[in-house]
């Protein structure tokens, strides 16, 4: 006569199973609250090793010895001391001069012209704007991207054109830059920092609801 299992073996396997959907659980918990702050830290990381090796090497051959963070601290002095020059009426006057004597300087004065645009734009200076978030359709009609309108220019004939940034994901430092019709352009209801927020991401946190605000009180302001 066979002998009927007990009720520890028949458990055993349920208990089992339970610590292996535990710790499958608290893993999967893990990842998600790891991931965000390793890609924080690999960004800040990033950053902090490419603005400290501007003066590494100078600061090396002058103590003799590595000092990891004194070119950082002296990259962001000379941050703030420009900052405060440039609110500095005298000292304007003269960093116009010099910028004058860079615009005629061949490469060097498009790159600086170039960088000082983009710059003016992140800030909200006249006559530039990546505060406007838009959608186009690219790469095909019917798909939809968004991008900040940077410009709206006459093109083919007194057409106005827009162009548009469109930043990559998850660098939103690299992209592309399209110009099209403006009635091809739709506006969005979507600050800027979310919709920079919804582009690194890759559409996660996404709104569950963008309205299209029209566009034509963008295009008379830009004009």
């Amino acid at each position: 006569m066979e002998e009927e299992p007990s009720n520890d073996k028949i458990k055993e396997p349920s208990r089992d199973k339970r610590l292996l959907n535990w710790f499958r659980s608290r893993f999967v918990t893990g990842v998600f609250v790891f991931f965000p702050l390793a890609v924080t830290y690999f960004i800040l990381s990033f950053v902090f090793n490419l603005i400290d090796g501007i003066f590494r090497p100078f600061f090396e051959t002058l103590f003799d010895r590595s000092l990891p963070g004194l070119s950082f601290i002296l990259i962001l002095l000379i941050v703030l001391l420009l900052g405060a020059l440039g609110n500095w009426g005298w000292a304007r006057r003269r960093f116009t001069w010099i910028e004058s004597i860079l615009k005629r300087i061949p490469v060097i004065g498009a790159t600086y012209t170039t960088s000082k645009e983009i710059a003016g734009a992140f800030r909200g200076a006249r006559g530039t704007d990546f505060g406007t978030v838009v959608a186009i359709q690219y790469p095909r009609d019917g798909a939809w991207t968004i991008g900040f309108l940077t410009k709206i220019v006459d093109f083919e004939e007194g057409v106005k054109h827009g162009i548009v940034y469109m930043p990559s994901t998850p660098v939103p430092n690299t992209g592309w830059m399209v110009m099209i019709p403006t009635d091809e352009i739709r506006y969005l209801d979507l600050p800027a920092d979310k919709a920079m927020r919804f582009i690194i991401g890759g559409g996660i946190g996404s709104p569950g609801y963008i309205d299209w605000v029209g566009r034509e009180k963008t295009i008379s302001e830009s004009d």
